[in-house]
């Protein structure tokens, strides 16, 4: 028999049913878009974005600029130079500068391997001797390669570095002209 004054049974469990199956569907939808965002937006975002601060970190800057020093003539055409270079470290570790080393026509450049810890935004000396052949023209810039180790240990050369050697040509000036 069919009691009219009841709304029927199935309409209810039907109605009840509802809410918690929307709210279901809406935080399985949440999710499955979040990981969706995650692995085709901004996984390849991040990666990207720390390939770029690893290649900034490994990224080496080195300026050096000549300092005036003691000369010593040998024999009619050459002159040797006691000096010093300064080495800008104008990138974003710290290096260990092992070497700064330059042959050019008429000029050679060496640092003893007494290595120098420069910090980011900093400046060492660095010892260096210079051969100078009298009779050769003076560079107009002279190139030099620097040999450094950066703080993950890894062995770089930088080539060419110019050095500002204006001091170290007026210094050879000088003593091929003395006599």
């Amino acid at each position: 028999m069919i009691d009219l004054d009841q709304a029927p049974r199935y309409r209810q469990v039907a109605r009840r049913g509802r809410l918690p199956r929307a709210l279901a569907l809406l935080v399985a939808g949440t999710l499955l878009g979040g990981v969706a965002t995650y692995l085709w937006w901004y996984r390849p975002l991040a990666a990207s974005a720390e390939q770029a601060a690893r290649a900034d970190n490994a990224a080496v800057r080195v300026l050096l600029f000549a300092q005036s020093g003691t000369t010593t003539r040998r024999g009619d055409q050459q002159v040797h130079l006691d000096a010093q270079v300064t080495v800008v470290n104008a990138g974003p570790v710290t290096l260990d500068v092992l070497a700064v080393r330059a042959d050019q026509p008429g000029v050679t450049v060496r640092s003893p391997e007494k290595e120098r810890q420069v910090e980011p935004g900093t400046s060492a000396a660095m010892d260096v001797t210079i051969e100078w052949t009298c009779g050769a023209g003076e560079p107009a810039s002279l190139a030099a390669s620097v040999s450094v180790e950066t703080a993950d240990e890894q062995l770089r050369t930088i080539t060419p570095v110019a050095i500002h050697a204006e001091p170290w040509i007026e210094d050879k000036q000088e003593a091929c002209f003395r006599d």
